[in-house]
């Protein structure tokens, strides 16, 4: 079958267009045991894989064929889980951290828990560097531009969270990847004055990423005790960024536009008054203590207001939610007419001084 495989191999490369004319050096290069052991790792012949992987020590589990992917990114790519094992038990095995994001990317979530049982992540460093960030330039990464497409400045967390892969990012979490805010655009700090010197398009690029997953659904519902507040702060960040770095105007326009697409969007997911009223009014246990725990708080709603989220003010719900608490002492009122209601308003007017009158008079009786 192998043998079959081989012979049909160059029919493949035909259809695989200019690509291979630019690469063909590198696929000349490998032997034919090379090859059998990449075609065995590409179509997921798990024998084959285990049987080259014991027998043949002096193997090169590190070839790369004619698009610089070796055997461990084929086997990720094409979701082989039980020859992904195979080669992570291989001591030596590269490019395991350009592994660890295909699979990300492409959701495989199996594959990516077999990945991070890895020995490389037991200190949990790998999960908080980029390739760009990383101290030494081993085989944990391709480095060049052929062996990954990935930018060089996306961490797992960063990417988890820009697919909107929620278990996958709740994986990272648990194991401690966090995503490292951005420094303000002016930071003079030894950092990012040298990735200013260093390539400052790559460097803003960074940031933007960066912003990418914090901004992501998936981040910010499992990475914050208040997804909400969150939120909102975020959103307000984004549209100062929009201002500051007009190049990137549209960019965090749209990540601004998205956490507050995500805050509107928890609102549409309420099922009841008490789940809208837990929204608008936030920390609540920090009110117990208050005089005025009976009353609602709405801090998040004021915090909507003070960041200008009209969107959020005017939802349906929130609307609903103000006219109840408008009409709470007057609940008839809400069904009167026009007339009606300007009549009343008239009268608590011209009476207003009466009871302000008896208030100053006998403060602690029931009229006052």
């Amino acid at each position: 079958m192998m043998l079959r495989e081989v012979l049909a191999k160059p029919q493949r490369q035909a259809v695989r267009g200019a690509g291979f004319l630019f690469h063909a050096q590198s696929t000349s290069c490998l032997s034919m045991t090379e090859e059998l052991f990449l075609d065995a790792a590409e179509y997921g012949n798990i024998p084959e894989v285990r049987r080259m992987l014991d027998e043949l020590p002096d193997l090169n589990v590190n070839c790369v064929n004619y698009m610089d992917q070796n055997a461990l990114q084929l086997a990720v790519a094409n979701e082989h889980l039980e020859v992904t094992k195979l080669l992570l038990r291989k001591k030596g095995i590269g490019r395991i951290g350009d592994a660890l994001l295909l699979a990300i990317s492409k959701g495989y979530i199996l594959i990516v828990e077999a990945i991070l049982s890895h020995q490389a992540f037991a200190d949990g460093q790998r999960l908080t560097s980029s390739p760009s960030q990383a101290e030494t330039h081993d085989d944990f990464f391709a480095y060049d531009e052929d062996g990954t497409h990935f930018s060089h400045d996306i961490t797992p967390i960063i990417l988890a969270s820009q697919c909107h892969e929620y278990e996958i990012v709740n994986i990272l979490l648990m194991k401690g990847a966090r995503i490292e805010r951005p420094h303000d655009p002016f930071c003079q700090c030894r950092t990012c004055s040298k990735q200013q010197r260093y390539d400052s398009f790559r460097h803003s690029q960074s940031r933007i990423n960066a912003y990418k997953g914090l901004a992501s659904p998936a981040y910010l519902s499992l990475s914050n005790e208040d997804p909400m507040t969150a939120a909102l702060e975020l959103s307000n960040e984004l549209a100062r960024l929009a201002n500051t770095e007009e190049e990137f105007k549209n960019d965090y326009k749209k990540l601004s536009m998205q956490c507050k697409d995500f805050v509107v969007g928890l609102l549409d997911l309420c099922r009841n008054t008490e789940e809208v009223e837990a929204i608008l009014n936030g920390d609540t246990e920090s009110c117990q203590s208050s005089e005025t725990f009976d009353r609602q708080n709405l801090l998040r709603l004021k915090l909507a207001i003070k960041y200008d989220i009209k969107k959020f003010v005017a939802h349906p719900t929130c609307q609903q939610q103000l006219l109840s608490i408008w009409y709470e002492n007057l609940p008839g009122l809400r069904q009167q007419s026009t007339a009606v209601k300007i009549l009343l308003a008239l009268g608590v007017a011209v009476g207003l001084p009466v009871l302000a009158f008896t208030h100053w008079i006998a403060p602690s009786s029931k009229t006052a």
